[in-house]
């Protein structure tokens, strides 16, 4: 019924709704509350089903509740749109993005659809000013199966997400390494040297080299999980080491990185993600201002904490300068 609903309100909308920018805002409204009104809910590394959907291989008894109603989920949530538009114009009401008129200026705001890892090296040299990104953990959190339900209202097949997660910087245990895609993307550009270069800097990052060999003599004993988490892990600093080359490549001199990052641990091994990217921005060329730690920071998996204790994980945010 649900489905039927949310069709019927696409067709409804490209037939009758003849501002373009109008059924932008009805779709995106639409696409907001797909979770809420569907048998699944976000829960860390999947999309969990309930045992209501009907769907095969969904084993447990996860119950989500109550599933909101298609009409007046959509209503509430175009209402809450209508209001936070309103607040902007209300003199004296807190707004969500407050601004001063008088000083304002609009800024341009370009997106790019695609992988950072083909799209930073097309950016010139010394253009930017200032960094903020929190890039995928490396946890195994595929979010290509978090967020199914919304690739797949934007007209994305099986095969598609395939591709898309093979696409991504890798973080999960099925990404293949992207070796060759990387030196075919500096060979087209002429830069051969620096892709080099990279790996170097990955080969000798000690700390790094350490985890990944304990990493390889516990799989090859049988005691991870996944036999696939040492190459994730392997695939996940040689690509953020592309990653952090090129932030360093175009930034200005003066240019400032933000990133947010977690440390993980596999197996009772910790990963010190925090200090491998801040080792690999200074061997680019970059100092390392902060690197701070949130208060409290993350317990390892319930798994590993059964085997291990709980232990927590540095959850940090770091500050990296162009001299």
């Amino acid at each position: 019924r649900t489905e039927r609903a949310i069709a019927g309100f696409r067709a409804y909308c490209r037939k009758h709704v003849p501002n373009s920018q109008h059924r932008l805002l009805l779709d995106f409204a639409c696409f907001s509350i797909l979770e809420t009104v569907s048998y699944t809910r976000k829960d860390g590394q999947y999309l969990r089903w309930d045992y209501r959907s009907g769907r095969e291989r969904v084993r447990g008894t996860f119950d989500k509740g109550k599933i909101g109603d298609f009409d007046p989920t959509l209503r509430s949530k175009l209402e809450s749109i209508h209001s936070d538009m309103l607040s902007r114009r209300a003199p004296g009401m807190d707004t969500l993005f407050p601004t001063k008129e008088e000083h304002s200026r609009l800024g341009t705001i370009e997106l790019r659809e695609g992988s950072c890892l083909e799209i930073l090296p097309m950016f010139p040299t010394g253009s930017v000013s200032l960094v903020f990104t929190s890039p995928p953990y490396c946890n195994r959190y595929d979010y290509t199966r978090t967020y199914a339900l919304e690739l797949v209202y934007l007209g994305l097949d099986d095969q598609k997400v395939k591709d898309l997660r093979q696409t991504m910087l890798s973080c999960t245990v099925e990404n293949r390494e992207k070796v060759l895609q990387l030196q075919g993307i500096y060979g087209r550009m002429n830069r051969e040297r620096e892709f080099s270069r990279i790996q170097h800097v990955f080969r000798e990052q000690a700390a790094l080299q350490e985890v990944l060999s304990i990493l390889d003599e516990i799989g090859t004993i049988g005691k991870l999980n996944n036999s696939n988490i040492p190459r994730m892990v392997r695939n996940y600093f040689l690509e953020m080491a592309v990653v952090i080359h090129e932030l360093a490549r175009v930034l200005k001199p003066g240019g400032r990185v933000v990133m947010v990052n977690d440390n993980v641990r596999y197996a009772g091994e910790e990963v010190p993600v925090d200090l491998i990217l801040s080792d690999f921005a200074v061997q680019f060329g970059l100092s390392v201002r902060h690197i701070w730690t949130l208060p409290s920071g993350k317990g390892n998996s319930s798994q590993q904490m059964g085997m291990h204790g709980r232990n927590e994980l540095r959850k940090c945010v770091y500050v990296w300068e162009k001299p």
